[in-house]
């Protein structure tokens, strides 16, 4: 069970060496490159990062923030009373075929196979229960809120 991998591999050949080994001339001249153009160039390389940094900064402090928008509240005397009934039924509504649906999936549930339609079903059923749970967390959470 526990038994150690071994591997033909030679010990000193890595991704690292053979992509070295492929294209080490490329790198290789890059960095000569990389190095010729910053010994030529100090002064310019340095502004370029002070540059940068103080670019950075600028829009840092500067620009405006975008700050996500509130919704005002709406403290009326007739949304208790129109949430009231109206509330009440469609929870009630969206309940009862939250049960009607769980009925239905716990018989498919209890099939040995299902065939495509049965999937397709249990499919609609979960969407459809996703959407109820939404529309229910959102009622509640309307409910509670002062």
């Amino acid at each position: 069970m526990f038994k150690k991998i071994t591997s033909n591999r030679p010990p000193d050949t890595t991704v690292w060496a053979a992509f070295y080994k492929e294209f080490g001339k490329y790198i290789d001249g890059s960095i000569t490159r990389t190095k010729r153009f910053l010994e030529a160039r100090p002064r310019a390389v340095f502004s370029v990062m002070v540059a940068s940094i103080l670019v950075s900064a600028s829009c840092f402090l500067f620009l405006p923030k975008e700050i996500p928008k509130k919704e005002p509240l709406q403290l009326s005397m007739q949304q208790p009373l129109m949430d009231g009934m109206g509330g009440i039924v469609t929870t009630v509504s969206a309940l009862k075929e939250l049960l009607e649906i769980r009925t239905v999936l716990d018989t498919l549930m209890q099939k040995d196979s299902l065939d495509s339609a049965d999937s397709l079903l249990m499919e609609s059923a979960i969407d459809r229960m996703q959407i109820l749970e939404k529309r229910l967390a959102e009622a509640n959470k309307h409910h509670n809120s002062p």
